[in-house]
C-alpha cells in the first residue's frame, strides 16, 4: 500500500448492511452531507440535482479534509469522531452532530457510484467509490477507492464536494417536497452562518434558512402555537417537570391544527444539537398518547442532552426512535416531557374552548334572526338557552356542516321561537305599538295579550289570523270592562252609570258587550280621563261608526260574514287607548 493510496477501512459487507440496509430515500443521504457540512463548519452548501442525468452534486465551504483526514475521518467507518474534538465541539464552536461515522455509507442506499474532492490549505484530494466493486471485493481483502487527485496543488478554497452518479432511485423526489423533507430533519439552517441552496438543470432554486424548519413543521390551518417555555411562565412557577426541562436547556413547539391532521403529519419529532434523533410520532413520550388532542398536534423539541454522552448512543441508527429506556435519567426526561404534553393539552383544550365561544359570539351575532332574538328585552332564558345549544353543537368538531347550512339551522331554530313570532307575526302590524299590558294587571288580561301574540305566528297573510285575532279582542274588550265594572260598582252606581239591577258579579258578566264598553267610557268620562265634556260621547258615536260591536259579533254568529284585516286595524287603533285607561282601573 502506497501514502497516496485510499483505503475503505472496513469490511465490505458492511456497506450494504450498514448504509444500503439502513438508507433507502434520498432526504434521508443527503441530511447526512448536511449535517457532515455542518460539521466542517461551512457557512454555505450547493445541493444541485441533475434530473435528466440522474446526478447529485454536493458542494460545501466547511474546512476541507486533507489526504490523511479523508482516509482517517470519512474513509474509516464507525469512527466516533467527537472524541478526537475538544469538548466535541467544532473550531467555530459548534455542537458535533456525527456520532457513529456510518453517514457515508447512506449515499450507497441511493446510488452506485460515489465521488468525494476535499481543498484544505491549498491541496486538493479526491477518489472515487463504486458499490459493484465494493461488494465483489473479498471479505479478507480491503477496497481501495479509485484516486483521482493527491495533493494537487490548487488556488480553490477550503471546502469538499461528492457527486453521486447512476442514481439507484427509480424516481428523484422533487426539488420542493426535498427542500420540506431536508428542511424537518435540521434546523440550524441560516441565510448567514449555514445556507444550503438546492438547484437543478432547469434553474429551479430553493432555499434552507432561518425559517425553513419550523416552515417544514407548522400544519396549513395553523389553530395554536404552545413554544416551549417561552409560553409557560405561569406553569413554570410551581411545575417541578417543567422547571427540570427548563433547566436542561430543552426548547420546541407544538402546532395544532383547526381539523385532525393526517396520520403522516400527526405526532412529535426530537432533534438532539439540531439534527433529527427521532421522526415524529404520536406516542414519542408517552405509550398511551391515544387522547383525540394527538389527532390535532404536531411539532417538534430540541433535546440536546440525549446525545451529551460522548461513547453511549441512545439514538437509533436509523434515526426513527429514541432508545428512553437506557437509563434511569432518559426515563425521567421522557415522563417530564410527557407532563409538559398533558400541561399543553390542558391549555390547548381551554383555548379551543374560548375560541369555540368566541366563534360561536360571532355566528350569533352576525346572525339576523339569531341577534334579534337574543338582544330582545322579552327574550326568555329558555329561548337564549334553546339557540346557544344548537349554535354550541354546530361548532363541534364532529358536525361537518357548511358556514352556511350552520346559519340557515340557526336562523330556524331562532324563528322558531316566540320571541321571533311576536315579534315577525300580524300582532306586529294590527296592534298599536304603544299598547301594553301592565305587569300588575290580572293574569286573565295577561294572558289573553299572550295568546294574541301566539296565535299570530305569521305576517304573510294577516286575513288567516281573522277569528283568532278578532275573538280574542272581543275577549280582552269584554274581561277588562267586566273588570273595572265590578271593582268600581259602587261608584257607578253612584254616578248613575248603571242602575241597581247590575248588582253582582254574574250581572255584570251577563250585560252585553256594548253596554259593558259604554259603560266604561262614561266612567272614564267621569274620572277626567276623557278630555271634554262630548267627549264621551263622541268616542261612543266613533266605536258605532267603524261597527266594533257589530263586526265582533258577526265573528260569534254570522256565518257569511265576519271583519276583515282592515277592519281589525281600525278597532285596535280606536280602542287600544281606551283599554290603557281602563287598565287604571283593574
Amino acid at each position: 500500500m502506497t501514502s497516496d493510496s485510499y483505503i475503505l477501512d472496513y469490511a465490505p459487507s458492511a456497506v450494504q448492511h450498514l448504509g444500503v440496509g439502513l438508507y433507502k430515500q434520498l432526504p434521508q443521504a443527503l441530511a447526512e452531507l448536511i449535517t457532515n457540512a455542518w460539521d466542517a463548519d461551512a457557512t454555505a452548501v450547493n445541493l444541485h440535482i441533475d434530473y435528466f442525468a440522474k446526478k447529485i452534486t454536493v458542494s460545501d465551504n466547511g474546512c476541507g479534509m486533507s489526504h490523511a483526514e479523508l482516509n482517517s475521518n470519512f474513509l474509516r467507518v464507525a469512527k466516533n469522531r467527537r472524541l478526537s474534538q475538544t469538548n466535541s465541539k467544532t473550531p467555530r464552536g459548534r455542537l458535533v452532530t456525527g456520532k457513529k461515522g456510518l453517514g457515508k455509507l447512506a449515499l450507497f442506499g441511493i446510488a452506485n457510484r460515489i465521488q468525494v474532492t476535499s481543498v484544505k490549505n491549498g491541496l486538493e484530494n479526491s477518489f472515487e467509490m463504486n458499490f459493484m466493486d465494493i461488494k465483489n471485493t473479498d471479505e479478507d481483502k480491503q477496497y481501495h477507492p479509485k484516486a483521482i487527485e493527491n495533493d494537487s496543488v490548487t488556488s480553490e478554497e477550503n471546502g469538499t464536494t461528492i457527486v453521486i452518479d447512476e442514481l439507484s432511485l427509480k424516481n428523484i423526489t422533487k426539488l420542493s417536497d426535498l427542500k420540506r423533507s431536508l428542511a424537518r430533519r435540521f434546523n440550524k439552517y441560516s441565510a448567514s452562518d449555514f445556507l444550503v441552496l438546492l438547484t437543478d438543470e432547469s434553474g429551479n432554486v430553493e432555499k434552507l434558512d432561518e425559517d425553513a424548519f419550523e416552515l417544514s413543521v407548522i400544519p396549513d390551518h395553523l389553530e395554536f402555537t404552545f413554544r416551549f417555555p417561552e409560553d409557560f411562565s405561569d406553569e413554570l412557577q410551581s411545575n417541578t417537570a417543567l422547571q427540570n426541562l427548563k433547566s436542561q436547556g430543552i426548547y420546541g413547539a407544538v402546532f395544532t391544527k383547526f381539523t385532525p391532521l393526517s396520520s403522516a403529519n400527526q405526532g412529535f419529532s426530537v432533534l438532539s444539537r439540531g439534527k433529527l434523533a427521532s421522526e415524529r410520532s404520536q406516542s414519542q413520550f408517552s405509550d398511551r398518547a391515544n387522547d383525540y388532542f394527538y389527532t390535532y398536534a404536531t411539532g417538534y423539541f430540541n433535546v440536546d442532552v440525549i446525545d451529551n454522552d460522548q461513547r453511549d448512543d441512545y439514538i437509533s441508527t436509523d434515526r426513527q426512535a429514541i432508545l428512553w429506556n437506557s437509563n434511569d435519567s432518559l426515563e425521567r426526561l421522557r415522563e417530564n416531557l410527557d407532563k409538559l404534553m398533558n400541561v399543553i393539552q390542558s391549555k390547548w383544550r381551554a383555548a379551543r374552548q374560548n375560541t369555540k365561544k368566541k366563534k360561536q359570539e360571532q355566528s350569533l351575532n352576525e346572525n339576523p334572526d339569531a341577534n334579534e332574538v337574543l338582544h330582545s328585552p322579552d327574550v326568555t332564558p329558555k329561548e337564549i338557552e334553546s339557540i346557544n345549544t344548537v349554535s354550541e353543537l354546530l361548532e363541534d368538531d364532529q358536525t361537518k356542516i357548511s358556514a352556511a347550512g350552520k346559519d340557515r339551522l340557526i336562523s330556524q331554530i331562532a324563528q322558531q321561537t316566540d320571541t321571533y313570532k311576536r315579534n315577525h307575526s300580524v300582532y306586529k302590524k294590527l296592534i298599536p305599538t304603544s299598547f301594553s299590558v301592565p305587569s300588575n294587571i290580572i293574569t286573565k288580561i295577561q294572558m289573553l295579550r299572550e295568546e294574541m301574540v301566539a296565535a299570530a305566528t305569521d305576517e304573510a297573510d294577516p286575513n288567516r289570523f281573522i277569528l283568532t285575532q278578532g275573538l280574542l279582542l272581543r275577549a280582552m274588550i269584554d274581561s277588562t270592562c267586566s273588570i273595572v265594572i265590578i271593582k268600581n260598582l259602587d261608584n257607578l252606581h253612584n254616578l248613575g252609570i248603571v242602575g241597581q239591577p247590575v248588582s253582582t258579579p254574574k250581572r255584570v258578566y251577563d250585560m252585553p258587550l256594548k253596554d259593558k264598553l259604554f259603560d266604561s267610557i262614561e266612567f272614564l268620562s267621569e274620572m277626567n280621563q276623557l278630555s271634554g265634556g262630548q267627549a264621551s260621547q263622541t268616542l261612543k258615536s266613533e266605536i258605532g261608526s267603524i261597527g266594533v260591536i257589530k263586526k265582533l259579533d258577526q265573528l260569534m254568529h254570522d256565518s257569511e260574514q265576519w271583519p276583515q284585516f282592515p277592519d281589525l286595524k281600525l278597532m285596535w287603533d280606536k280602542l287600544a287607548p281606551i283599554l290603557a285607561l281602563l287598565f287604571k282601573y283593574c
